[in-house]
């Protein structure tokens, strides 16, 4: 399944489930798709942008959560550094899980 749909999917079980969180940090992950696919349209490829660019996003948005999530600590603000770790989560859902050391060794 295309990563797109499978975030999309995910909104509408988040919605159905009234997990209001997951569903406005899902929501903010299309939102992020639909301007680089308007900006790729501008580039001449009308399809949008692929899995890996929407991987990169991802990859984007999480590294900008931590660096908030840090930043409330470092303010004392705690439980909103515990809503971008929360954000941070949900968005990993969707990337590659990273290979354990055994596993690395292996390949």
């Amino acid at each position: 399944m295309a990563l797109r749909q499978e975030i999309s999917d995910s909104v509408k079980d988040a919605m159905k489930s009234k997990d209001k969180l997951r569903v406005s940090t899902l929501r903010l992950v299309g939102a992020a798709i639909k301007d680089r696919d308007i900006a790729a349209r501008s580039e001449d490829r009308c399809g949008g942008i692929d899995d890996s660019e929407i991987l990169s996003l991802l990859v984007k948005m999480v590294k900008q959560r931590e660096e908030s999530a840090k930043t409330y600590e470092d303010n004392a603000r705690p439980e909103l550094a515990e809503r971008e770790r929360s954000e941070i989560e949900i968005m990993r859902e969707f990337m590659p899980k990273p290979l354990s050391a055994k596993d690395t060794q292996a390949a």
